[in-house]
Parts: structure tokens; sequence; C-alpha cells
């Protein structure tokens, strides 16, 4: 038990170094995740551009399908001539296909019409799918990282060294804090980290570890 609060205070006094040298330090929330990913890892950190919203990863979404916009928008043009529609109809029915909302009471009547359709509601329907994907990918990816971020630098208590010893041996080591913290952060599960320690026992041909 001296030994577990022997650490404990060895950990709040590092933790404290860490905050002061931290203060010190002026970003963005880019660098700090920078810095955190450099510590964690000792790896060499290259500055991260500046944080995007989600409005500016929309907008770059649209960016990377501008060649299906442009090719939706030759065949709205197409459907457009074919079926007589104004510019809020073709509009409308294009925001009704791509969103598979689909009210019926605006389709194709013509043999051209119907059969450019053919082509420009699965591609339209694709498109704006993975627009919406990436936006939904950026805010869970932001979430999960902070997430992450506030569970590694959050204060580490006797109780929880204590429960770290999985041995029992009055100690924590490496191998006991990075399973929880995997285990912790929903890296891997209890059953994968037991199929691995059976790996390792059955790769380990000496039997010393």
């Amino acid at each position: 038990r001296s030994q577990l609060i022997q650490m404990f205070n060895a950990d709040e006094n590092e933790k404290d170094e860490e905050d002061d040298l931290d203060d010190e330090e002026v970003g963005d929330d880019e660098d700090e995740e920078c810095r955190w990913i450099d510590h964690i890892y000792d790896d060499q950190c290259d500055p991260a551009e500046k944080p995007m919203s989600v409005l500016g990863v929309l907008f770059g979404g649209m960016k990377r399908q501008s060649i299906n916009f442009v090719l939706l928008s030759f065949v709205a043009a197409f459907m457009k001539r074919a079926e007589g529609w104004s510019l809020i109809d073709v509009l409308y029915y294009w925001n009704c296909t791509a969103t598979t909302i689909g009210f019926g009471d605006l389709s194709p009547k013509t043999q051209l019409g119907r059969l450019l359709a053919v082509f420009f509601i699965p591609l339209s329907v694709v498109t704006l799918g993975e627009v919406i994907a990436n936006c939904f990918a950026y805010v869970t990816s932001r979430a999960a990282a902070k997430a992450e971020k506030d569970f590694i630098r959050r204060e580490i208590t006797l109780s929880d060294l204590e429960y770290l010893d999985v041995n029992g041996d009055g100690r924590v080591d490496e191998l006991e804090f990075v399973t929880f913290m995997l285990l912790a952060m929903q890296k891997v599960d209890m059953r994968m980290m037991n199929d691995l320690k059976h790996l390792f026992h059955a790769l380990d041909a000496g039997k010393d570890g």
C-alpha cells in the first residue's frame, strides 16, 4: 500500500509539472491534440491545419463530390428540357430524389426523362449520402477524440491504482496500465485481450515470459 501511495504522489507531481508546461504553451485545439499525441507515442508531430467547422466539412464534402454534382446538373438540364419543367420543378425533384423522400407528385412522364432518371436517381442519392456521411464522421470523431483526451488527462486516484493492480503485487506495471486504458477507451474488449494472451503463451516456447 505504501508503494501505491508513493506512485500516486509521484504521478501527482508529474501531473503538476505537465500542467505548468501546458499553461505556458499557447495554441489552438488542434495544437493541443498534436502535443497530446506526441506525448503519448513519443513521435514527431506535424501541426495540423486549423480546425474545420461542420459547415466547412459540408462544403469540403461537396467539393470532393464536385464531379458528381456536375454530372447531375447536366442530367437535370436534359430532364428539364425533356419534361418541360421549370427550374423550381427541377430543384424540387432533385431534392425529393436525393433525400429519398419521393412524394411522387412530380415524376418523369416522357421516355427520355425516365431513361435519364435511371442514372439520375441513384447518383443523386449516393452523392448526398457521401456528403452527409462525411459530416457525421467528422462530428463523431471529434467527440470521440475529446472524450479520449479527457479520459487520459483525468486525475488518477489511489482507488484507481488499487483497481489497476490486477495481480495484487502492490504495483501497477506497464501491461496492467495499458490493458486497462485500452479496455476503458473501448479500443479492445476483454475477449480480444484474452485471445492475445493465449496467442502470446502459445508462441512463448520457453515459457519464460
